[in-house]
């Protein structure tokens, strides 16, 4: 299969993107082809596109709904017709749905959940999701009140169990919190700073 067309299965749906990094890693004609574009995303910081897609994990929402998106403009550069699939963009808005306002998720744990419910579909899928967040990020008393954007840490797929937080402002220079989460599984505790 020549390149154009492992690009344009990718950008279509046809291609998964595990198939698809394999490819970048390993298809010396992707990435003669993609080196050719410079003309990337000014946010994104490197010499050409072969580079950019490098750097982002195509398993994560973001990073497919990204790679996809500059490689559509790659193909339309180059008059080739494609179908764009959306469906990394669907994906990547239910991420963004299902995130409680005193939660970031790490989009590894979010692949974790969508594939243990990955026969559900629609609004059953959005709601079997807000549960196992609800049931996976536990506290002792009361969810933690970020300062900043919230943290809680996840280690091995699990979100460690929030015990509380502390104001420590007095021996700092801004207002502070000290928080305090357990591993269920090592029984050691991780704490987290933030000042405002």
């Amino acid at each position: 299969m020549d390149s154009m067309t492992i690009i344009k299965e990718y950008v279509e749906g046809s291609l998964s993107p595990q198939n698809f990094q394999k490819e970048l890693y390993y298809n010396k004609d992707i990435e003669n082809i993609l080196s050719e574009e410079t003309q990337i995303p000014s946010y994104i910081k490197t010499v050409n596109l072969f580079y950019a897609l490098l750097e982002i994990d195509l398993s994560c929402p973001s990073g497919e709904l990204d790679s996809k998106s500059m490689l559509a403009l790659f193909l339309e550069k180059r008059n080739i017709s494609f179908v764009y699939n959306n469906s990394a963009s669907k994906k990547y808005n239910l991420f963004l749905k299902i995130q409680p306002n005193w939660l970031s998720l790490n989009e590894s744990y979010f692949q974790l959940i969508m594939e243990k419910y990955k026969n559900e579909k629609g609004k059953n899928l959005e709601k079997a999701l807000k549960l196992q967040i609800k049931k996976d990020f536990k506290f002792l008393k009361n969810r933690p009140k970020w300062l900043q954007s919230p943290e809680w840490p996840i280690i091995n797929n699990k979100p460690l169990f929030f015990i509380g937080q502390i104001d420590i402002t007095e021996i700092r220079h801004d207002t502070s919190y000290l928080y305090i989460f357990w591993d269920v599984h090592t029984q050691k505790y991780t704490t987290l700073e933030q000042s405002a």
